[in-house]
Order: C-alpha cells, then sequence, then structure tokens
C-alpha cells in the first residue's frame, strides 16, 4: 500500500463509519421497526409522500403509513420461510395513488422496508427481461476472460445508460485495475490505469462484499435524516449495512466531484465470498437506475463471475492434467533411476515449466540439487531457513523476497519471487524451493499514488488529479497462482513419498548388511582361529626339519623349510591383520577428548627398537587435542610410522616427522554451516616415495606396489587406517615423490575446548 502524503494515516478511511451515516438519500424514503411491527425510526422526508411527520408514526403500527393490501403483502413476504427480502413489493402509502417499489431486510435487531417510485411500468417489464436475457447469453458466448469482461461492460451500459462502465479487477494488495472499459464519446478513458487499495477503504469492500448493489443517483444530494438516529431499545446507532438508500461518505462524493461524475453505481463481482472486482457505473448528469436495471445488472455481474470462475477453473484443470503427467513422468523416471534427485533432473524442464519458475532446487543434507537459474548456495541455505522459522509453516511463498531477506536484491533477477515447501521438520530441513526472477514493470496510475489522500483543514480529502501517471517497479516476480502452489504441494508429496519408500528400502538393506557383517565378523573370528592352530603345528615341525637339515648340511634342503618358515609367518601376519580390520567396528570404543600428542609419544616409545635398529630420527611436533578412540588412533599412527621406517632409502638417514595443520575443511553438502575446523595430522618421511597415480589404490586391502619378499607386510594396514578415519568422520590421503619421500596424512575435527582435560586412560 503507497503511503499518502505528509502525515496522513490511510487507516483514517478505513475507520470512517460508513455503515451507520444516521441518513438516506432523498430518492425514497426508509421505515424501520421491530417484530411487532412497531416504527422505530423513519427518514424525516416521510412527509413528502403521506400526510404524516415522523413523529406521528414513530411507536405506532406500520400499518398507519401503509395501505392495508401493502401490508398485508409485506407481512406475507416476512412470513416466507426462504428469506426473500431481495424481492421488491409493490407498495402503496396512504393517501398516495402512486405505486413504490419495496425492498426489506432484516438486520440488527429490526426489519427496514425502504421505497422508491419504480421506472418501469408493468408493460414495459417483458421488453426489459428479454434485453437482459439477451444481454447475458452474449456474455456467456465470450471465450477468453478479456471478451467476458468487455461484454459485461458493453451490456450493463446497454441497460442502464450510463455515460462510462468499467470492470475493476482487485489485486492481491486490494489496489484495483481497470482491465474493460464501455463509454460515450468525449468521457476520459480510465482503461488499463491502477488504482491504490485507499481509494476503497477495507470497510467499504466489506460492504461491497455483503451487499452489492449501489446506487448514487446525484453526489449533491442533501442528506435525509433517520428520526431517531439510535434504536430505542438499544441505544445503539441504527445499522444501515444493507440498505439501498444508504447515505455516502463525503470522501467518497467528493472523489466523484474530482473524476467530473454526478451519478454512480456499482455492482459487486463476487467469487463465492470473495469481491473479485466491480462493475463501475459513472454519469456526468445525474442518474437514477430503477430496481429492475438494477437486477439485471446484478444478474450480469453474477454471469460475469461464473464466467471467470470456469474460465480459471478450466486454467486449473489443465495445468492439474499437465500436472499428473509430470508426476507421471517423474515417477517412472524415479523408479528407473532409483534416485529421486536424478528422476527431478530429467524431468526439469517440464517441471519448471508447469510452475511458470526459472529455477528449481532440493536442499537438505544430502546437499543442494540445483536446476536452472538460482541464487549462490550460501543464498539457498539462508533462504531454506526461512522456512524453518515456524515448525508449523506447510509453505512459504513470496513474490519480493527482498523484502524480507535484504540480501535477495543481488539475485533479484534469478529469484525475486520463491515458493518453498518442506519435505521434512528434523533439523537441518529438506526443502524444495522454486524461484521466479524480478519482472520489471511499468504501472499505469489513475494519479499519483503516493497521494491519493492528503488532509486539508483537519479532515481527509481524495486527490484531484488523475491523469495517468507511470511508477517502474523491480524486484518483484510474477505472484504465484494457487493451482502453482498446490501442483508445488503434489510434487512435494510425491518427493516426500520417494523418500520415504527408499528410507524404509535402505532400512532394510541396512539390517541385511548389518546381519551379514555380524556372521562375516563371526566366521572371521573362527576361521582365524581355526587357522592359527594348524599352523602353529607346520611353524614348528618346519623348526624341528630346519634343524635335523642344518645338521645334515643339505643347504637345497635348508633354503626350501626357510622358505616355509617365511611363508608361514606372512601367513600368520595377514591372519591377524585380517581379524583385526573384521573386528574394527566391534572392537571401537566411543569417542573422547585425547591428546595426539601423549598418542604419538607412545608410539614412539613402543617402536624404539625398530627405530634404533634403522637409525631414525623421529620427530614430533605440536599435536592437538581431538575427539577420537585413543587406542584406533594410536594404531593409525603405529601404522604410519612402520610404514615410513619400512619404506626408508638406504644410503640415506631415515627422518621421520608427526605433525599436525589447523585446517578449514567443507561442511558435508546440505549440513547447516559453511565449514568446520579440523585439524590434518601428518607422517612424513623422505624414504622411497611412489608413483602418485597410485595413491588412492595403496588404501584399499591387498594392495601393494612392492613383492612380499622385498618388503614385508600384508597389504592391510593402510586399509584398516582409512577405515579408522572414516568411522571418526574424517578423510585419508597421500602426498608423495618418487625418490624424494611421502607424507601420509589423515583429518580429524578438534575437540570443541581445546583446554579441555584429555581422556588418558586406554
Amino acid at each position: 500500500m503507497h503511503a499518502a502524503a505528509g502525515d496522513v494515516d490511510l487507516t483514517n478511511c478505513d475507520r470512517e463509519p460508513i455503515h451507520i451515516p444516521g441518513c438516506i438519500q432523498p430518492h425514497g424514503l426508509l421505515i424501520a421497526f421491530n417484530d411487532e411491527l412497531k416504527v422505530v425510526a423513519v427518514s424525516s422526508n416521510i412527509g413528502n409522500f403521506v400526510d404524516l411527520e415522523p413523529d406521528e408514526l414513530l411507536g405506532q403500527s406500520l400499518d398507519k403509513a401503509l395501505d392495508s393490501d401493502s401490508h398485508m403483502r409485506l407481512r406475507k413476504a416476512m412470513r416466507e420461510p426462504v428469506d426473500a427480502s431481495g424481492s421488491p413489493i409493490a407498495i402503496r402509502l396512504h393517501g398516495h395513488d402512486a405505486e413504490f417499489t419495496g425492498l426489506w431486510h432484516r438486520h440488527g435487531g429490526l426489519a427496514f422496508l425502504e421505497l422508491e417510485v419504480p421506472l418501469h411500468e408493468a408493460a414495459e417489464s417483458h421488453a426489459f427481461f428479454c434485453r437482459t436475457s439477451g444481454a447475458i447469453k452474449r456474455l456467456q458466448a465470450a471465450q477468453t476472460l478479456q471478451g467476458a469482461c468487455a461484454a459485461a461492460a458493453r451490456e450493463v451500459r446497454e441497460i442502464t445508460e450510463f455515460d462510462r462502465v468499467k470492470i475493476y479487477r482487485f489485486a492481491s494488495d486490494y489496489s484495483g485495475e481497470v482491465i474493460a472499459e464501455d463509454r460515450t464519446e468525449g468521457v476520459e478513458s480510465f482503461l488499463g490505469l491502477r488504482f491504490p487499495p485507499s481509494d476503497i477503504p477495507v470497510q467499504a469492500r466489506r460492504l461491497y462484499t455483503i451487499n452489492p448493489i449501489r446506487i448514487i443517483p446525484d453526489i449533491d444530494y442533501i442528506p435525509v435524516p433517520i428520526v431517531p438516529g439510535t434504536d430505542p431499545s438499544t441505544g445503539q446507532a441504527i445499522d444501515l449495512t444493507f440498505s439501498v438508500l444508504r447515505s455516502v461518505s463525503p470522501v467518497h462524493l467528493e472523489y466523484m466531484r474530482n473524476i467530473g461524475m454526478r451519478g454512480t453505481m456499482s455492482v459487486s463481482i463476487l467469487r463465492g465470498d470473495r469481491l473479485w472486482g466491480l462493475i463501475a457505473c459513472h454519469n456526468r448528469q445525474p442518474r437514477y437506475v430503477g430496481h429492475d436495471a438494477r437486477q439485471a445488472c446484478e444478474m450480469v455481474a453474477q454471469v460475469l463471475a461464473w464466467q471467470v470462475g470456469v474460465m480459471e477453473e478450466q486454467a486449473a484443470t489443465r495445468q492439474t492434467l499437465k500436472g499428473k503427467a509430470i508426476q507421471r513422468s517423474l515417477i517412472s523416471d524415479i523408479e528407473q533411476l532409483h534416485d529421486h534427485r536424478a528422476g527431478l533432473i530429467r524431468n526439469s524442464e517440464a517441471l519448471l515449466d508447469m510452475m511458470g519458475a526459472s529455477g528449481l532446487c532440493l536442499f537438505g543434507r544430502e546437499g543442494i540439487t540445483a536446476i536452472g537459474s538460482t541464487p549462490p548456495e550460501s543464498a539457498i541455505e539462508k533462504v531454506a531457513g526461512l522456512v524453518g522459522r515456524n515448525d508449523s509453516t506447510e509453505l512459504f511463498e513470496t513474490d519480493q523476497l527482498s523484502t524480507l531477506f535484504p540480501e535477495a536484491k543481488a539475485f533479484a533477477d534469478v529469484a525475486s519471487g520463491v515458493l518453498a515447501v518442506p519435505l521434512s521438520r528434523t533439523t537441518p530441513r529438506r526443502v524444495m524451493l522454486w524461484f521466479r526472477p524480478e519482472v520489471a514493470q511499468t504501472v499505469h496510475w489513475a494519479g499519483n499514488p503516493d497521494k491519493s489522500v492528503t488532509t486539508e483543514a483537519g479532515r481527509l480529502r481524495p486527490r484531484t488529479s488523475f491523469a495517468a501517471w507511470t511508477e517502474e517497479t523491480s524486484g518483484r516476480a510474477l505472484p504465484w497462482q494457487p493451482h502453482e502452489i498446490a501442483a508445488a504441494v503434489e510434487i512435494r508429496d510425491l518427493v516426500i513419498d520417494v523418500i520415504l519408500r527408499n528410507t524404509e528400502k535402505l532400512e532394510r538393506v541396512n539390517t541385511k548388511l548389518a546381519r551379514s557383517n555380524e556372521e562375516l565378523e563371526a566366521f572371521a573370528n573362527v576361521a582365524s582361529h581355526d587357522i592359527k592352530e594348524p599352523l602353529r603345528h607346520i611353524e614348528a615341525f618346519a623348526g624341528l626339519l630346519g634343524e635335523s637339515i642344518r645338521e645334515m648340511g643339505d643347504e637345497r634342503l635348508g633354503l626350501m623349510v626357510s622358505g616355509i618358515e617365511k611363508s608361514s609367518q606372512r601367513l600368520r601376519i595377514l591372519i591377524n591383520d585380517l581379524a583385526e580390520f573384521s573386528q574394527l567396528g566391534r572392537r571401537s570404543k566411543p569417542l573422547t577428548q585425547t591428546s595426539l600428542l601423549e598418542v604419538a609419544q607412545e608410539v614412539v616409545t613402543d617402536l624404539h627398537q625398530r627405530i634404533d635398529e634403522a637409525s631414525a630420527i623421529v620427530e614430533i611436533g605440536d599435536l592437538p587435542v581431538a575427539r577420537c578412540d585413543r587406542n584406533q588412533m594410536r594404531q593409525v599412527l603405529q601404522n604410519l610410522v612402520s610404514n615410513a621406517l619400512k619404506y626408508r632409502r638406504p644410503g640415506r638417514p631415515c627422518r621421520i616427522r608427526v605433525f599436525a595443520e589447523s585446517r578449514t575443511e567443507p561442511r558435508p553438502r546440505g549440513e547447516v554451516g559453511d565449514s568446520t575446523i579440523s585439524t590434518r595430522v601428518c607422517v612424513s618421511d623422505n624414504g622411497i616415495g611412489f608413483d602418485p597415480k597410485y595413491a588412492e589404490q595403496i588404501f584399499e586391502p591387498f594392495q601393494r606396489l612392492h613383492g612380499p619378499d622385498e618388503y614385508e607386510g600384508s597389504g592391510i594396514g593402510l586399509a584398516i587406517c582409512r577405515k579408522i578415519v572414516q568411522r571418526h568422520g574424517g578423510r585419508v590421503g597421500v602426498d608423495t615423490i618418487p625418490g624424494s619421500g611421502s607424507t601420509f596424512w589423515f583429518t580429524l575435527p578438534i575437540a570443541a575446548d581445546p583446554s579441555a582435560e584429555p581422556n588418558r586412560g586406554s
């Protein structure tokens, strides 16, 4: 809503009590009475129609003013089981030959009878309603919304003979636009002009919704007071909400003078209980329209509303059918690809077209899957956070994101409009977001909307200029339509269903895998135990056989027995490592804050004999506290230091460094936050190194770059290291140069409180 000039508070217009003006217009008279048909209030002009003054009628029976036949017809109408208050009744007053058109209604504990002089004779009624019937048929034949509105304006002007008839449609912010018009030559056109919400304030829109016909034959009328202005039984002002004759706000009358019109009528266009728009009629001279013509115009408005509904439903049906076809394709592709994200990507063009969107993304713990034009990932995370502010919110939609999220101005050309639907309620949330770019618009207002109301002499006054006033708007997308929101919710439900089905499948698979792992671990444990027993016999017999052969002095047989002993030793190492690898999950302990410096020192102490044999120098840097399994981390460092000793380069003093680097690691995609602080623990040597193309391969089980006789080992040690580090949520890797050495490294999240006391238990 645009602000008025100066300090004008437009809500003053919204608070004006236009339903209790205390007066009526003078082209009719009004009588208010109670259930006993006793007159409670009457318009002061009754003396112009019957030889009675208001004071003579107040408190008297209604039949004192009406002749007996009229009184009987009114009583009969009021006894009808269905409210017939909208149907006219022929009424005559005592001593008055003219027949009035009477309309009655109940409201606020009173009944009201309003009388107007009819314009048409009975003989003219048939021709009039034949013309009205033809107008409705012509309106029903319209194929487009524009055509239907143009036909309605033309037919209403034909019925009423007003100088200008316009179809006025409300926007979501209750500003209005003239979308169709029919006018006589010489009358200014308002077609295509926009009017601010303050032109028709809140309480006026409410009255238009519940009382669809409003007529002001002459804006220069002299108001006729109601006597008395309050209901004697309640002391409250008499409510004229449903009155046809109700007097008009002075602000509105001045508004009509400012556009150069003296006669006006409006008919509400209602879609259910929603005020869709108005048929607004203007005349340069005073113009009265009788009840028959008003009723015909109301029928035109109802047919137009029906046409609008049919067209909206047809558009929604087409969109629904289109959406169902896309959903069938999406389900088929997801089932084929076994991945809902891949299915969305394959159907991206159709999905974006269906929603009238330029971009779509799925945001969640699995990461961000973006389709089409979307904002930066950091912005997507923040926009998704808007959805999570209220756990009960089913969806979030806006066509002007920058008003809620100022940073969005930077990518208004991509995401001024956002429609987001949550896929989960847990944190971090899964969210599906649709994006629309800004649509730069040139809006033609009927006068400056910022000066729609001014103050003068302490009271509100409407603007005086209605010359077309142009405004350039930006940062706003096309609004999301109800059928588009419904389509997004349906796609959301489909994706949730797929996620739940996949989750159930994964749970079943994980259960089977867990059972299989337990069986494999148990088998490996039993198998290693059973294999070790005959292996011990082989080693024992080979030792005895070796001693006998050495006494015989047969070198050939001695070499063969030595080969048996070495093979037995390698087999024992392999069996032990395999058992260790299979038992990693079972033997793991809860993660605790642990001093890596202490762990590294223990490893060096354990390996001191091999270090001394290799004449190696091992340097330990300042290692941090990390959250880990102490025993498993000791095993990782021991494997890496042992490898550095094993693969040292002959003829070069062996130097080994154990140190740490603090690093900022990217978080897994989809988790809240941009990054996390971790430590990279490195074991660097100046050994033989190897070709970097094998940097990934060496962490696989049984992957060796050298023959078993060249370097001892089972080929499982680095695989064990990787499995332990991955359990801790870290990564492993190696940087190497052939002939110069290698640096094996692994990452660990550092402790939240580095000063915390480390766990020194084993």
